[in-house]
C-alpha cells in the first residue's frame, strides 16, 4: 500500500515537472532595457537559406530614447552568419536577439551606417504591448524595410505593379514559385514568415522574421511596422529563403511565402502581430485574357486581403499582368473589358457594379485596358458615404493589335417619322486603313414627342469630343464659364448626391464601342443650372429617350440630324 502511495507520489511529481518544464519553455524570459548595459553579449536567431534557423553574435552598445517616447537598443552584430548575409539585411527584421539567455528584442532599425552591422533593436517589452495597446510608442530611426517578394509576374507585370506601390514607399521583385519544403516548417523564434498580400496563382508579400511565439500560436515580427495600417487583415505564411543579396545600400533576403498559417490582425510602429489557426477574410478574384491574334488564353485565380487602400493597387496589379501574359509583348493595340464586383455596403446592401467597355491605345493597351475597373474599385473602397465589403471580382479580357477604331462620317434617315414609330438611321464608318462600312441602328421615337421637328445627335459613346463642344456652346448662349452666376438661386442648386447615385451613374455610362443616339439637349437648359458638375453629369446622362447600339469597334465621332414627326 505504502508502496502504491510513494509511485503515485512520484507520478505526480514527474507530471508537475514536465507541466513546469513545458511552460517555462513556451513563456521565454525577456530582460527589460533598464537592465542592458554597453557591452553585455548574447546572440540573435534568422533564416539567411533555406529554413535553416541559425545564430549570430551580439554585443549591446547602449540604450536610446525615453520612457515618454520608447527606448532603442543598438547593437553591433558579428560572426560568420553575418559575413555570409552582408551584415543586417532587409528581412532580418524582427530577428530576436537575447542578452543573457532572455529575449531583448527584435532587430528592427538602421541608419545611413557605413558599417552593416550597425542596428537597432524594438524592445520586446514594447512588441508585446501589441496584444493589448492600440498605438505603441514610434522610433526615430529608419525602419530595416523588407522589400515585396512577388512570384508568377512577368516583367512587364513588376515593372507596372511598381508603379502602383510607389504611392506605400514599397517596390517589389520577381522570385520563384513557393518551395513543397515549405509544407512541413513552423514559426518560431528566428523562422523567416510571411506578410502576404495575393496568394493563389500569383502571390505578393514581404517576408520578415518571427520575434516571439506563445503556446497560444500568437506571433510577434518585424519589430517595425510593414505598412503601419493599425487594425489588418493579412495572411500570415511561413517562407522560405534563398539567399541573402548583398546591395551597395543594404544587403536583402531574396525568398518565397508558402503556407498560410494565420492571420496578421496588427501593423502598427512597433511591429505586426498576429495568430496562427486565424482566417483573414479574403476577395477572390478571377481574370481571364485572351489574345486574338494568337488565339492563346491565360486565366489568374486569386484571393486578395481586404485591406481598402490597397485593393485598387492589387486589383490592378494582377489584371496587368494577366493581360501581359497573355499578349507576351509590350506594345499598342485594342482591348474589350467585361467585368463584374459584388459587394456588400454596410447601409446601401447589395451592390453590382458591371461594366463592358473597349479600348484602344498605340503605346501601352494593358495600362488602359483596366482604368475604368480600377475606378471601380477605387469608388467602393474609398467611398466617403458606406464601409463596403467587397465579395468577388470577376474579370474577362480580349486583345488584338490591330487598331479596331472607326470614325464615323456621316448618319442619315428619312425625313419624317411618326410618333412611337421606329426610325432607321444608317451610320457611315471609315475604319483604320480599311474601306467604309455601313450599319443601320433603329432609333424609336418617343411616343410624347411633339408633332414637328425633332433634332438628334448622333455620337460615340466616347463623349469627350462630344461634351467640350456641347459645353463651350451653352457657355457662349449663357453668358458664363460654367461658374454659378448672381442668377443661381439656392432652389436651383443640385440635389446631394448619395452613394447610390454614384453606383447607378456607373453602370449606366455609355462605352468607347456604342453609338448613342439621343434629342440634341436644350440649348436653354445652362440658364437652369449653371454648376458645371451638374451640367456635365447632365449631358452625359443625356434624356429619358437616349438610346445606345454597341458595334464591334471603338467609335469615334459625332453628328445631327433633323427629322419631322407626325401623328400616328
Amino acid at each position: 500500500m505504502k508502496f502504491l502511495q510513494v509511485k503515485r507520489i512520484l507520478v505526480l511529481l514527474v507530471i508537475g515537472m514536465l507541466t513546469f518544464l513545458s511552460t517555462a519553455f513556451a513563456e521565454i524570459p525577456t530582460i527589460a532595457v533598464e537592465e542592458l548595459k554597453p557591452g553585455m553579449r548574447g546572440y540573435g536567431k534568422t533564416v539567411i537559406e533555406g529554413a535553416d534557423i541559425r545564430t549570430f553574435d551580439v554585443e549591446v552598445l547602449g540604450v536610446t530614447g525615453t520612457e515618454t517616447g520608447g527606448y532603442n537598443i543598438l547593437i553591433k552584430a558579428s560572426g560568420p552568419l553575418l559575413e555570409e548575409s552582408g551584415g543586417i539585411a532587409q528581412g532580418m527584421s524582427g530577428s530576436p536577439v537575447y542578452i543573457d539567455g532572455r529575449l531583448a528584442g527584435a532587430v528592427a532599425y538602421g541608419q545611413a551606417f557605413s558599417d552593416p552591422n550597425y542596428c537597432f533593436l524594438t524592445p520586446i517589452n514594447e512588441m508585446l504591448r501589441l496584444f493589448d495597446e492600440t498605438d505603441p510608442r514610434p522610433s526615430v530611426f529608419l525602419p530595416k524595410n523588407t522589400p515585396l517578394m512577388v512570384s508568377g509576374f512577368t516583367e512587364d507585370g513588376v515593372e507596372h505593379l511598381n508603379e502602383g506601390l510607389k504611392s506605400f514607399g514599397l517596390v517589389s521583385y520577381a522570385v520563384p514559385a513557393g518551395n513543397a519544403a515549405l509544407d512541413q516548417v513552423k514559426l518560431e523564434p528566428g523562422s523567416s514568415v510571411g506578410v502576404s498580400l495575393v496568394r493563389g496563382d500569383m502571390v505578393i508579400g514581404a517576408i520578415g522574421t518571427v520575434t516571439w511565439t506563445d503556446e497560444e500560436g500568437r506571433v510577434l515580427a518585424f519589430g517595425h511596422p510593414f505598412l503601419q495600417h493599425g487594425d489588418s487583415n493579412y495572411f500570415m505564411t511561413n517562407a522560405w529563403i534563398y539567399a541573402s543579396v548583398p546591395n551597395i545600400q543594404s544587403a536583402f533576403k531574396v525568398g518565397t511565402l508558402g503556407k498560410t498559417l494565420g492571420r496578421i490582425s496588427q501593423d502598427r510602429l512597433s511591429g505586426i502581430a498576429g495568430k496562427q489557426g486565424e482566417n483573414a477574410p479574403i476577395i477572390p478574384m478571377y481574370v481571364s485574357v485572351t489574345d486574338k491574334d494568337r488565339g492563346l488564353h491565360k486565366s489568374s485565380n486569386v484571393q486578395l486581403v481586404t485591406d481598402e487602400d490597397l485593393v485598387p493597387t492589387l486589383v490592378d496589379g494582377v489584371t496587368y499582368n494577366t493581360v501581359s501574359m497573355a499578349k507576351d509583348k509590350k506594345g499598342g493595340g485594342t482591348s474589350k473589358i467585361c467585368f463584374t464586383i459584388t459587394a456588400q455596403g454596410n447601409e446601401e446592401g447589395p451592390i453590382t457594379l458591371r461594366r463592358e467597355n473597349m479600348f484602344y491605345s498605340a503605346t501601352d493597351i494593358g495600362k488602359l485596358t483596366d482604368s475604368e475597373l480600377n475606378i471601380a474599385t477605387d469608388m467602393l473602397m474609398n467611398n466617403r458615404f458606406d464601409k463596403v465589403t467587397i465579395q468577388d471580382i470577376n474579370v474577362d479580357v480580349e486583345t488584338t493589335a490591330s487598331c479596331e477604331v472607326a470614325e464615323m462620317t456621316s448618319a442619315s434617315a428619312p425625313n419624317t417619322v411618326v410618333q412611337g414609330g421606329a426610325l432607321p438611321i444608317t451610320l457611315t464608318f471609315k475604319p483604320y486603313r480599311a474601306p467604309e462600312i455601313t450599319r443601320v441602328v433603329k432609333f424609336r421615337v418617343p411616343d410624347s414627342q411633339a408633332p414637328g421637328p425633332m433634332n438628334l445627335i448622333v455620337r460615340s459613346g466616347n463623349a469627350t469630343n462630344w461634351l467640350n463642344k456641347a459645353m463651350g456652346q451653352q457657355n457662349k448662349l449663357s453668358g458664363d464659364d460654367g461658374a454659378a452666376t448672381a442668377d443661381d438661386s439656392s432652389t436651383n442648386q443640385p440635389t446631394t448626391r448619395q452613394f447610390k447615385d454614384f453606383l447607378n451613374e456607373f453602370n449606366d455610362m455609355d462605352a468607347n464601342h456604342e453609338v448613342v443616339v439621343d434629342l440634341m439637349p436644350d440649348d436653354t437648359s445652362s440658364k437652369k443650372t449653371s454648376n458645371l458638375s451638374s451640367r456635365l453629369t447632365g449631358l452625359l446622362k443625356g434624356s429619358p429617350y437616349k438610346q445606345r447600339f454597341p458595334m464591334e469597334f471603338i467609335v469615334t465621332g459625332e453628328t445631327g440630324i433633323t427629322v419631322t414627326v407626325k401623328k400616328r
